[in-house]
């Protein structure tokens, strides 16, 4: 009966007592819709029009001699089936969460009736009238995966038919706001800064953002997400999600100076939250049909997407990969096979977080975590807390062999995922000493990994 009391006492004691306060969130932090994105880790890119079939994409100023026209379009765009649904399954098979599609590339061929342009796949002359777009949001709802668009602001057609600067922006908006009513919920949208045009960004923006508030939209310079600054899949070893966006002069049609350098590293503190993602192909691109499909192009073999995976989701960057359906229809069953073996070796790496059971103790930016028994690991992942900004500027890792700490690795930034490889090691005691810090480390993740064949 006593014992009931004391335990009873304790209870109301216990519900009474102040709760820790939550810390302050730290300078810019992501909206809802950057979270949710960021939290995807990986999307798959399909790049599919008349590239396809013809071997010519709209970086070549014609398509094989031919000058660019409607007509070269539509006569090449020869696609006997489309099985968008093979696209998404595969992506949702192999651990993407979602899906990115060029509605329009620069040639100016739009995949959906577009209302202001009739270069599309409703124009009476095209042999395929299928619109990818719906068969697309279809899948995507079957399986679970995000839908972003790409419209490219470059666009052929509009050079071909000599149309002035303000009529284009008109109809690229209106474009853009019958993508984003059509094919809803679209998570991202895509600008490529390619010969992207003076338009009145910010009202182009506005379109999008008054659709759809969490729809994170790329560019150079964002809003909602940057582009990294390459497209070789390899983010900034320091990788900081904020940029001084006005302060850089970046715009989806402008990037002064030494992007290559600011965008993949970011600017520390800065006003806005617009964190990397990072773009590169299956293919190694080159050719003249540029990321879409090439049957003869040499491809990236599945250990090679797994050390890009640590260069870009392990950077604080999103994963987007392209993978160009071919001109039957699907993705090419090689392609298929990589993908496989790629989520594959994934599985095996994170399947057992050596980490887990470990026992957890902070003295100030120090955490200790010792082990469940003796664990040999060749790869530390950690995470910070983005929701309350991004903090920790430099930090080292340690392990403790024969009574003695060693130094591991050390790192920059964490964001939202930072994983970093090393060599391999066995322990019971690991460390992590943030060194600097723009303010209170909020840590929210850790674990220990071994990759067999890491450095072979």
């Amino acid at each position: 009966m006593k014992k009931a009391l004391l335990l009873a006492a304790l209870a109301v004691l216990s519900c009474g007592a102040p709760k820790p306060m939550a810390p302050a969130p730290f300078g810019a932090v992501p909206s809802a819709g950057q979270l949710a994105w960021q939290r995807q880790e990986m999307l798959m890119f399909f790049h599919f029009g008349p590239a396809t079939f013809s071997g010519y994409d709209g970086e070549n100023p014609s398509c094989g001699g031919e000058p660019w026209s409607e007509a070269v379009l539509l006569d090449h765009y020869t696609p006997a089936a489309i099985d968008a649904d093979q696209w998404v399954r595969v992506a949702r098979d192999c651990g993407f969460r979602g899906i990115i599609v060029t509605a329009k590339h620069h040639d100016g061929f739009c995949l959906w009736d577009n209302p202001v342009s009739t270069t599309d796949i409703a124009n009476p002359a095209c042999r395929n009238h299928t619109d990818v777009l719906a068969e697309l949001r279809r899948a995507c709802d079957r399986y679970g995966l995000s839908m972003g668009i790409y419209l490219s602001p470059w666009d052929r057609m509009v050079e071909a038919e000599g149309v002035g600067a303000e009529e284009y922006e008109a109809r690229y908006k209106t474009a853009l706001a019958d993508l984003m009513a059509r094919y809803a919920p679209v998570s991202e949208i895509w600008f490529d800064g390619n010969h992207a045009g003076d338009f009145d960004w910010e009202a182009v923006s506005r379109v999008v953002l008054d659709a759809n508030p969490d729809c994170v939209i790329f560019s150079n310079g964002g809003p909602g997400c940057r582009w990294v600054g390459n497209e070789a899949g390899i983010a900034g070893e320091t990788s900081w999600s904020t940029i001084d966006i006005a302060g850089r002069g970046l715009t989806p049609s402008s990037l002064p100076g030494d992007y290559w350098n600011y965008l993949a590293t970011g600017d520390p503190g800065a006003a806005d939250w617009c964190p990397p993602e990072s773009d590169f192909s299956i293919q190694r691109t080159g050719d003249p049909n540029g990321w879409f499909h090439g049957s003869d192009d040499p491809r990236r073999t599945a250990r090679e997407l797994l050390d890009l995976y640590y260069k870009t989701v392990g950077r604080n960057s999103l994963f987007l990969l392209n993978v160009p359906p071919s001109a039957e229809g699907v993705l090419d069953s090689t392609d298929v096979a990589i993908l496989t073996e790629f989520a594959r070796l994934r599985e095996r790496v994170f399947a057992q977080n050596l980490a887990e059971g470990a026992k957890v103790s902070a003295d100030g930016w120090m955490t200790e975590y010792r082990l469940d028994g003796p664990r040999t690991f060749n790869l530390l992942q950690l995470q910070e807390d983005i929701s309350l900004g991004q903090r920790v500027a430099a930090f080292t890792v340690e392990y403790l062999a024969d009574g003695q700490w060693k130094d591991w690795a050390d790192g920059t930034t964490i964001g939202y995922k930072r994983i970093l490889t090393g060599p391999g090691v066995t322990t019971e005691w690991v460390r992590v000493r943030i060194t600097s810090a723009l303010a209170d480390p909020q840590l929210s993740g850790f674990g220990l990994f071994l990759d067999a064949d890491q450095g072979r």
